[in-house]
């Protein structure tokens, strides 16, 4: 109740036993199978029965799959909206409209370029068009210890959330001085790995097979020019958001509100103006280790609606045309629920 997003984690340990207990249905099919054969061959035969689960069981399973389908929809903001419900045991009411919370984090904007047109040409194959692009920035982003937050149709917002670095560089905050250095290293490094994140998922955009196949599409080819490709822009910008529910007793969305969403938007925004794939402010690159800003670079100090003082915009050059397709063959994975299983328990070990 207190983690609702463990969900996730009884499903992996409930399939890995699943996976057990088919391996031994399997011998133990195959040992009948033999005593069968030896009473055919002895000409007698015992009729079986097979053994329904238990309705305990079945129930059980059936609340990990709705727990693991609500961590899926609601993501790391709706956590408290499913905490804060089921810790009421003794009313099977739902009170979605909790307050918010205020959090302290990086927040990220990706878009994917000239989507309209893409709509426009790709008609019902534009969902897994943007599906195809998912797949490749909320893998990266979660590899990255982000969460994927909001999908709007062009647009993905990503989250890091941190301790907030403005109470620790006040000097009358009770924390411990070692315990602040450690907090600000903890932030710098979720603000170097969200520059990283996003760096490293434009060369996976281009060197996707399955997504230059794009590239010889006809209809984007005459809307776009012969040169065309799948392209996408981002933009970091750190600060304070309200995360919660937002919406009605009909439908709810979990997201992150505040005038920081709107600098990040406007920053990924910047990326046309200044023709660069990847904009970060001010506020991230100051929480960043020397390593990551030797690589950003200062073009334009700034106002942005929502901001209170001039900020200054970092790039980072990156050269998408550079990357070459992978033209290794596939993997020849079937991607089922057990292969997923492998590579999550991979991921995390």
């Amino acid at each position: 109740r207190d983690n609702p997003l463990i969900a996730m984690k009884m499903a992996d340990e409930e399939f890995k036993l699943e996976e057990i207990a088919k391996a031994r249905q399997k011998r133990a099919k195959q040992e009948y199978v033999s005593f069968i054969l030896g009473e055919l061959m002895q000409c007698r035969f015992c009729g079986s029965t097979v053994d329904e689960p238990m309705e305990t069981v079945i129930l059980e399973k059936t609340i990990i799959k709705l727990g693991s389908l609500l961590a899926l929809g609601f993501g790391e903001a709706g956590a408290n909206i499913i905490g804060h419900n089921m810790r009421g045991g003794d009313s099977a009411g739902v009170n979605a409209m909790i307050p918010g919370t205020r959090v302290e984090c990086i927040i990220g904007v990706v878009r994917i370029r000239d989507f309209s047109t893409a709509t426009e040409v790709l008609q019902s194959k534009i969902m897994t068009f943007v599906n195809q692009i998912a797949e490749v920035v909320h893998g990266v982003v979660n590899e990255f210890r982000g969460a994927p937050n909001r999908n709007s149709g062009e647009t993905f917002l990503v989250i890091w959330r941190m301790e907030s670095h403005e109470s620790l560089l006040n000097p009358q905050d009770p924390t411990a001085p070692e315990d602040k250095k450690e907090k600000l290293k903890a932030a710098g490094k979720l603000a170097g790995m969200s520059i990283v994140a996003f760096s490293k998922i434009l060369g996976g955009l281009h060197r996707s097979p399955l997504l230059a196949t794009y590239r010889g599409h006809p209809g984007l080819q005459y809307r776009l020019g012969a040169n065309c490709r799948v392209n996408l822009s981002f933009g970091l910008h750190a600060g304070w958001a309200i995360e919660g529910a937002v919406g009605s007793e009909f439908k709810i969305d979990a997201s992150y509100l505040s005038p920081n969403v709107s600098i990040a938007t406007s920053v990924e925004r910047a990326t046309q103006t200044y023709g660069v794939s990847l904009m970060v402010a001010q506020s991230v690159v100051e929480l960043c280790p020397v390593s990551v800003v030797s690589k950003c670079r200062l073009i334009d100090r700034v106002i942005i609606t929502g901001s209170a003082a001039p900020m200054e915009i970092y790039c980072v050059d990156l050269d998408y045309r550079a990357v070459s397709v992978d033209l290794a063959d596939p993997l020849q994975i079937v991607w089922n629920t057990r292969n997923r299983f492998k590579v999550r328990q991979f991921l995390e070990s």
